[in-house]
């Protein structure tokens, strides 16, 4: 792929392309003002797995190990080719001095109950020894420390092998030595894997990356593990315990401080791993499906302790376990078991004796559902072990026992005009249980009204930059500090010139466009076909209906292109396995091509700058296609220019206007052929392929 693009003109060359290509865009169904947020089902998230991965991985079933690291290692080869390209060879010559600046969103201001978020959560850890110094991580976003509370926030691992993070954990007897688990072990489609374990032994200012058996590949087509849980052994702090989902599933164990690495229980994911605080000989596991473990020497030995006759833990249809212990009280664990054939909560269930005998807690509210196998959440205050907490989805996002699980209180539902974000990935008390930090797909939180009727919830996202965007960001075509894109559950957001952006429309935003004629008109895309138009500058509660005409019956990606024409404003194109056309401002569409895709959807559009005729399609399965006649609306003929492409997703299309000077010799690598003209123009097309 990189051969390919050498041939037409370096990195920076890119660069140009797309600052002289128009910006993309998309819009759909009436919006009006809400106070509570969407409940998902879990169909989005398989759609959105689909739509991570099957581009990435296309024709595989899985990421090729190490493709982070090798787009870094690419990134540095060309950043430091930039710097030698200052002759006039070149269209702009790169300034050796030229940086970027971070603009946001920090945070996202929400129309919702809830307050500012930044980007999903997926693990917490407090420092024992003081409890406003906390280390987050991030699904796609890192580690980032506060010493503050939360009030401030630090990334810590911007330029570590992976930024997808499963878990964080802070060893008892030295809290400086600080392990995180790359790999988010969400079982989400957008759950990316890791690349193995960061350590740290100096409080996150350095840190030493350890892959052990987990950074791949771990099968030829197939990338990292996913590591959801870590434990330290309180009494002997080189022994670790490892809760993976991998190629080899289950737990591990580690007897030299995290370098070398054992399988000690395997079946399928191990789903939470924790050791008992006062003992570091008792360890308990649980695994997906599989039921809870228990070890007595440390981790080195596992026996499943499901409970026996009435007294069991039902694993005919079990999936995800979330795990928590009572540290006050270590015989005291609580276990909560998806229903695996509904993705609702099949149980809470209680043990006081260490796992010998189970109880169902059965006035326990189904706080997960619909997506127990994604949002799933318990914790024990570690000072009262009757006081539970347990966290999941919109509908019951936060509830609480105070009576060890005999009775319980719903105390935040995002959909009904809760505080909190929903979709609850990760609760941590401080060690005096005085204070609670809460980590879900908005963010994190904090509250130290742990027993009170009614608590009050703290957001954190003031300084948090972890919001994860889809592709399609648009820039207003005269006024660089007005900018709109789509993120993941945190919705479409507007960028106003400051690093607060403010959410304005639709739950995973996609595509947008800010039209070039009259920016105050933008268009934005939602997941799956949803298109809507903003005739105000995108202010929230003025996006109306914008796919009259579509067939929402058409097979589609995900997150499905729309684009504007760069020549008129009015005429925009949207994909499904065929191409829509609209030349009236979205008021109506129409189809222009038959199917332009043997099985999947397009995922790509481009309109040359040059020539409104020549648009090019781009498909998951690696077709592209042309036609150059689009002005003939349904009769439009298209040709397939697929010949010579590697076999993999289109991502991208960039249709060229500016005129670009061919590499020179500075460039060695660079494999313009002889029939390659030394400057491209409007027809010509690069194309960006999955994997990068």
């Amino acid at each position: 792929m990189a051969s390919k693009l050498r041939a037409f003109a370096p990195f920076l060359v890119l660069l140009i392309v797309i600052a002289c290509l128009e910006l993309i865009s998309v819009a759909q169904v009436q919006d009006t003002p809400r106070e509570t947020q969407q409940t998902e089902g879990r169909d989005l998230e398989r759609r959105r797995q689909e739509w991570f991965y099957g581009q990435r991985a296309y024709p595989h079933k899985h990421i090729p190990a190490g493709a982070r690291l090798r787009a870094l290692r690419e990134l540095d080869r060309k950043m430091a080719a930039e710097r030698q390209a200052s002759s006039p060879g070149y269209l702009l010559a790169p300034s050796i001095n030229a940086s970027w600046s971070f603009i946001g969103p920090q945070p996202i201001d929400t129309p919702y109950t809830y307050p500012v978020v930044s980007g999903r959560v997926t693990a917490l850890a407090v420092d024992p020894r003081n409890s406003n110094t906390v280390y987050l991580g991030a699904a796609q976003g890192g580690v980032w420390k506060t010493i503050d509370g939360g009030t401030s926030w630090t990334p810590l691992t911007d330029t570590e092998p992976s930024l997808a993070l499963g878990s964080v954990t802070l060893d008892p007897s030295n809290p400086n030595t600080v392990y995180v688990g790359t790999g988010e072990e969400n079982f989400s489609g957008d759950s990316y894997y890791g690349a193995g374990i960061l350590k740290s032994t100096d409080a996150g200012a350095t840190w030493s990356h350890i892959c052990g058996p987990f950074c791949g590949p771990l099968t030829p087509d197939s990338g990292g593990a996913q590591i959801g849980g870590l434990a330290v052994d309180p009494a002997n702090n080189q022994i670790l315990l490892a809760s993976v989902q991998s190629v080899q599933d289950g737990v591990y164990r580690s007897t030299d401080a995290g370098n070398m690495w054992t399988n000690v229980l395997s079946g399928n994911p191990g789903t939470a791993v924790v050791f008992d605080p006062t003992n570091g000989n008792i360890a308990y596991a649980a695994l997906y499906a599989n039921g809870v473990y228990k070890s007595t020497n440390g981790g080195l030995t596992w026996t499943a302790i499901n409970g026996t006759g009435t007294n069991n833990l039902p694993l005919t249809h079990a999936g995800r376990i979330a795990l928590a212990i009572a540290p006050s009280s270590p015989t005291t664990l609580y276990a909560g078991i998806q229903n695996a054939t509904g993705s609702s909560l099949l149980g809470l269930f209680k043990t006081t004796d260490g796992g010998s005998n189970w109880t169902k807690l059965t006035s326990t509210p189904d706080y997960c559902n619909p997506q127990c196998w994604y949002d799933h959440v318990i914790a024990v205050q570690p000072t009262n072990a009757n006081v539970i907490y347990a966290g999941g989805a919109a509908g019951t996002t936060l509830v609480r026992s105070l009576d060890g699980g005999n009775t319980w209180t719903i105390l935040q539902s995002a959909s009904r005009g809760g505080v909190l974000h929903a979709d609850m990935h990760a609760l941590a008390f401080s060690p005096d249980g005085s204070k609670l930090y809460l980590g879900n797909d908005g963010g994190a939180y904090s509250t130290t009204q742990i027993t009170d009727t009614s608590p009050t919830f703290t957001a954190l996202n003031s300084t948090l930059g972890i919001s994860q965007f889809y592709p399609g960001l648009s820039i207003h075509p005269s006024n660089p500090a007005i900018s709109i894109g789509g993120t993941q559950d945190n919705g479409t957001v507007l960028y106003n010139g400051g690093l607060t952006w403010n959410q304005v429309t639709c739950g995973d935003g996609g595509y947008t466009a800010i039209d070039f004629a009259i920016p105050s008109t933008m268009y934005r895309a939602c997941q799956n076909i949803d298109i809507q138009k903003s005739p105000s500058g995108g202010a929230f509660g003025t996006w109306g209906v914008g796919d009259i005409g579509i067939d929402y019956s058409d097979r589609h990606d995900f997150i499905p292109p729309l684009v504007m024409d760069p020549s008129q404003s009015n005429t925009l194109y949207f994909g499904t396995y065929r191409v829509y056309q609209t030349t009236d401002g979205a008021s109506s569409w129409m189809v222009i091509s038959s199917s332009l895709t043997s099985f999947s959807a397009i995922a790509t559009i481009a309109v040359a700058p040059s020539d409104s005729n020549t648009v090019y399609a781009g498909t998951l399965d690696s077709e592209v296609q042309v036609t150059t006649n689009a002005g003939a609306k349904a009769s439009a003929m298209w040709i397939n220019r697929s010949t010579g492409l590697p076999f993999r997703s289109i991502t991208k299309s960039l249709s060229t206007r500016c005129s670009l000077r061919r590499p020179t010799s500075r460039f060695p690598d660079s494999r313009a052929s002889a029939t390659t003209s030394a400057t491209f123009f409007g027809a010509q097309m690069l194309v960006r392929l999955g994997r990068i």
